[in-house]
């Protein structure tokens, strides 16, 4: 038995799929508010500024590192990229696309989009990653040299971020109201209109900075040198397209998300630059041991622990300016996201936002 394949039946089946997705885009649609154009395709070139900021918090006990005198240390970390540019692209069909960005500066950044939306729903794929070595640092608490200390902490191996955000939505007026409009334009929202929408989120991420040359960063941060994220939320929220003349689009969407499943993976290990700190408190005149902090500083594994959070509140808001051309569009929208986590007496959040202009043509 013999299974052939020709290019004939590849076409066939192509056409099939895409006769099947321009039935889905408008059906139950109503005309008068929602315009399919003939040309499928969307072509998109994108600039955008984007921020992801994770903020940690921690206390951890002087009396380790230092003397009697000292009391509680409370530590705030921020790792954030800065406002960043990227420039990237996408294409998609119908609804159904892919898009890559990439940033410009000598900060390493990327994201990776993929995307599904029909007239009535709407699945989203965003993958993200950024790593700075010289995250902004907060300290205070009681002690007696200094009360608090604001400054950026520099680190010899970056902090590294890596998150995964998937997201579904159903709209309930899908008949008058386009989501497709406002984010992929493969349709055009002729007269204004609103929806009620309800979504789910499953959001990963993990941050790393569990080398060797950070261990004192390691040991501030209550001896965890490596945390992974999970979150799963759902939520209802409202959309609305206002449409003020022939071609022009403001959109706005704000949805609040009930997360009911929040896990942290985290990896502890032992700094030796607690050891060090208290060799010297010791010996203030070794010099000996000042050289092997500069030298050797190392990190030890404890093991891996696994806590879940308490439920939480979190947002997905976005905002959208389209104007189209007859075959051509300019688009400029905004997205916010908000993970709050915690873990024993750290915690944390990590906002993400980006605003994107773009430029695109229909074929």
């Amino acid at each position: 038995m013999s299974l052939s394949v020709s290019a004939g039946d590849i076409v066939s089946v192509i056409k099939k799929v895409g006769a099947f997705i321009d039935t889905m885009a408008v059906k139950g649609v109503d005309r008068s508010y929602i315009e399919s154009p003939e040309k499928p395709w969307q072509v998109i070139l994108s600039a955008n500024i984007n921020q992801s900021d994770l903020k940690m918090t921690s206390v951890i006990d002087g009396k380790n590192m230092f003397d009697d005198s000292w009391g509680d240390i409370d530590l705030e970390s921020r790792i954030e990229t800065g406002v960043s540019a990227y420039a990237g692209f996408w294409v998609g069909y119908r609804g159904y696309g892919v898009g890559y960005s990439r940033n410009l500066s000598h900060e390493k950044g990327s994201v990776l989009r993929f995307g599904a939306t029909g007239s009535s729903y709407g699945v989203n794929l965003r993958i993200y990653r950024f790593e700075t070595d010289e995250p902004p640092v907060h300290f205070a608490g009681y002690m007696p040299e200094w009360e608090e200390v604001n400054g950026s902490y520099l680190l010899d191996d970056p902090i590294r971020v890596r998150a995964l955000t998937l997201d579904a939505f159903y709209l309930f007026n899908s008949k008058r109201f386009s989501h497709c409009a406002a984010y992929d334009m493969s349709v055009i929202q002729r007269r204004s209109a609103g929806s009620l929408m309800a979504g789910v989120r499953y959001h990963h991420s993990t941050i790393k900075y569990d080398e060797g040359l950070n261990a004192d960063f390691v040991m501030y941060m209550n001896d965890i040198g490596k945390m992974k994220h999970y979150q799963v939320g759902a939520g209802a929220g409202y959309a609305y397209n206002f449409v003020p003349c022939k071609g022009l689009l403001v959109s706005a969407m704000a949805m609040p998300l009930l997360t009911f499943f929040n896990r942290i993976d985290a990896w502890r290990y032992h700094s030796n630059f607690r050891d060090i700190m208290k060799r010297e408190r010791e010996n203030p005149s070794d010099e000996e041991e000042i050289d092997f902090y500069a030298d050797d500083l190392e990190l030890t594994p404890i093991g891996k622990e696994v806590k879940y959070s308490t439920v939480t509140l979190n947002i997905d808001a976005r905002l959208s300016v389209t104007y189209n051309i007859g075959d051509w569009f300019v688009s400029a929208n905004g997205q916010f996201n908000r993970f709050n986590f915690k873990y024993d007496v750290s915690s944390g959040t990590l906002t993400d936002w980006y605003v994107n202009a773009c430029i695109g043509l229909r074929l």
